[in-house]
Parts: structure tokens; sequence; C-alpha cells
């Protein structure tokens, strides 16, 4: 990374990358055990722990559009400030959740917060950053989390907390940390903020003309469809893969190599990112969506070979790659899209890709049920399938974008002719 540009990046940016390092390695080192310590140690069926799963990105979906209309309506300050403080709460209480209920509620409550707080965290990195530098602040991002995610597994296999729901105290401390810590970094606008009037137009944000932007981007709803099939697939390494890899007679230590391929995971996303995104800074980024989908989906073909070491660490590989550059370039395009007015509701409503995930864990699992730990092919052959259909929306979300930008040069040419 260019130094000169690092310097040129101020606090509230360094304070949003700091955070989202912390509190993901924390996350790291929960949230991709719950499947296995739901059926492990609560003795809770495959399918309502699949469930639990899918109902945190399915709040996630419902009140998207509301966490980036809030975002536009509202100083976000406040809701960096408060929203993790509520989130931190919520994840000490996982802790405490004794049953099918308890963590069904908890997990639902975990994607409400969720979709309150990214939009305004992504449109603060966007307003904080020169537009020539936004692309790299996303990236910076990108690479915060996956260092959790390399270090989160980690040190859960260090000290043995697998199999205990002790880290989501950890997690929960370290959210509440990050709200309060942007108390400091935000303070001037926070204090302003105070004593500003309440804009009259935030008693409509609840209204759905707030989605009148949205309904009208064709290129952008296009994106999002075809991005939920790539949610689809990557969902799976969280829910379907783990529950495989740690129940199939076919692996003598499953769980622990699932520790193991996460951490092979963001070593390959740490490894391969900057030389990455040099190699693609000059594609069109509909391209590397599109590329990221099929590396997705193609990444499940590597499961139809017999269960050993290096068809899954291929596995690992490709599928690294495919999400690499869905991070590299997703939220960068989504920032290109939308305008300075409507970015939180933009950001927001990119979670619909997320429709992908509520379905993925749901479908995962039941195509265990259905065939059972020691049938691989049919189940990931048929998730591969399912997560590569998502290429033609993708394709045609950029064939529209073409055109649409074409038709504007088009319609531009005589007001030049004119002026000149």
């Amino acid at each position: 990374m260019n130094l000169r540009i690092a310097r040129q990046l101020n606090m509230r940016v360094w304070n949003i990358l700091a955070g989202t390092l912390f509190t993901r390695t924390a996350l790291f080192m929960s949230v991709p055990y719950l499947s296995i310590f739901l059926m492990s140690q609560k003795h809770i069926p495959l399918l309502p722990a699949s469930l639990i799963l899918a109902v945190n990105p399915l709040a996630g979906v419902a009140f998207s559009w509301l966490g980036g209309a809030l975002a536009d309506k509202l100083p976000v300050h406040r809701i960096l400030l408060y929203t993790p403080l509520v989130w931190g709460t919520v994840f000490i209480l996982f802790y405490f959740a004794g049953g099918f209920w308890s963590f069904l509620v908890l997990n639902a409550l975990n994607g409400m917060c969720y979709s309150l707080f990214e939009p305004a965290s992504k449109k603060v990195l966007s307003a904080e950053s020169l537009p020539e530098h936004r692309l790299l602040v996303f990236n910076l991002r990108y690479m915060a989390i996956n260092i959790g995610c390399f270090a989160g597994p980690l040190l859960s296999l260090l000290f043995n907390m697998k199999m205990t729901l002790f880290p989501y105290i950890i997690l929960g401390v370290m959210y509440i940390l990050y709200g309060a810590s942007t108390k400091l970094f935000f303070r001037i606008e926070l204090t302003s903020a105070a004593n500003a009037p309440v804009p009259a137009h935030v008693k409509g944000v609840l209204s759905l003309q707030a989605l009148s932007a949205i309904r009208k981007d064709h290129v952008y709803l296009l994106l999002v469809a075809g991005m939920s099939f790539s949610y689809f697939g990557y969902s799976q390494l969280n829910g379907t893969v783990s529950q495989f890899l740690s129940n199939t007679a076919m692996l003598a230590d499953g769980t622990r190599l699932y520790s193991i391929l996460l951490s092979a995971n963001a070593i390959v996303i740490l490894a391969a990112q900057f030389a990455v995104l040099r190699l693609i800074s000059g594609w069109n980024p509909f391209n590397v969506v599109l590329l990221s989908n099929l590396l997705i989906g193609l990444s499940f073909l590597f499961f139809l070979f017999p269960a050993a070491y290096l068809p899954l660490l291929l596995f690992i590989v490709v599928f690294s790659l495919g999400e690499l550059l869905i991070g590299a370039r997703f939220d960068a395009l989504v920032d290109e899209l939308s305008s300075a007015d409507n970015k939180g509701l933009y950001f927001g409503c990119t979670e619909f890709v997320k429709a992908g995930a509520i379905s993925g864990p749901v479908v995962g699992g039941g195509l265990l049920g259905l065939f059972g730990f020691q049938a691989a092919w049919p189940v990931f052959g048929l998730l591969a399938m399912i997560t590569l259909a998502g290429s033609g929306l993708i394709r045609a979300a950029g064939w529209k974008h073409l055109r649409t930008r074409n038709r504007g040069k088009a319609g531009a040419a005589p007001d030049t002719a004119a002026d000149s």
C-alpha cells in the first residue's frame, strides 16, 4: 500500500478500519462454530440449526432498506455509536442462551444490528475519503476483515474454544468498546449533531418512497439479484461445509480440518489481495464480480473427488479467489452506481444479496439431510449449479450498464456540439 495515500486517510477512516479488525477477529473465533456447537453441545437437530443460521441474514435483508435510509437521514455518527453498544449486548447474551428459540431470536437481533451498522460505516468510508482512494479504502476494510478471519479460527484452536460460547463474550465486549471509541473520534460531529434540529423529512424515513431510486435502477437490481447467488455459494462455507466436514466418516478429524480451511481462506486472500487489486484495476467491474461467481460455484466441484486434503485445499484456494474478487470490487461498484444523496440507501439495499445467504444454509442442510454426510457429489454438485445461475444476471447487469452509458454519451453529443 502507498504510504503517502495511507497518511491522507483521516482518523475516522482508521477508526472504522481498526474496529473492523478487532471485531472481526472476535467474530471468527465464534460464529463459524455456532452450527457445530448447536448440534454437538445443545443437541439441536440439523434443520433447526440451519434455520438459526439462516435467520441472521433474513433479518439483515428485512431491515436493510431501513438501515440504509436511516444512514441517509440521520447523523451516521449516532448510528456508529449506539448500534455497537446494543449489538455487543446481544452477543454477550448468546453465552446465556439455552435452546432453539433463544438462539433464533438472538441471531435475528444480530442480523438486524448488522443491517443498521453496515450502511452507516460504508457511507462514512466513502464520505471521508477522496474518490480516487475509495477502491483502496474498501479493500483495506476487506483486508481487516480477512486478518480477523485468519486470526479468529487460530485463536479458537489455540485456546480450544470451538465447543464453548465464551468467544461470544469476547465478541460482545469488542463491539461495545468499538462503539465507545466512536465517541472519541467523532466527538465534534456528535456534539454538533446533538444541538442541531432534526430535519422534517426524517419523519418520513419509513416511507416506501425512499426506495423509488432503487426501483428505477435496473442495473443495480440485476446486479444485486445476481450477487445473491454468489452469496448463496459463499454461505456454504460457514454452513454446509462445516456440517459436512464435522460429521462425515470419510475424514478422521473434520472439525480441525475445517478450522485449518478457514485460516487458509484468509491466508490466500491476504497474500493475493493487493496483487489481484493491481491486476483488475483496469477491468470492467461487472466482469470482476462475474468471475467471482464462477470461481465460487466451480470450487464446489472439488468435493466430487474422494475426500482428501489436496482436493479440499484446491477447493479453498479457488473459493477464496472468488470471495476476494467480491470483496475487492463489489462495495466500490455500489459506491460508483450511487449518488451522494442515496449512498446509504444503496449500501443498505445491497444487503438483499443476503437472500442467497438465507437460503444457502437451509438448502445445504436440506441436501445433507436428504443425501447424508457420506454422499458429497449430489450435495455439492447441486450447490455448484445453483451458485452458477447468478452469472447470467450479473452479465445482464453489465450489458445494461454499458447500453445505458452509451445512450448517455450519445444524448450528450448534440449538447456538446452546440456548446462548441
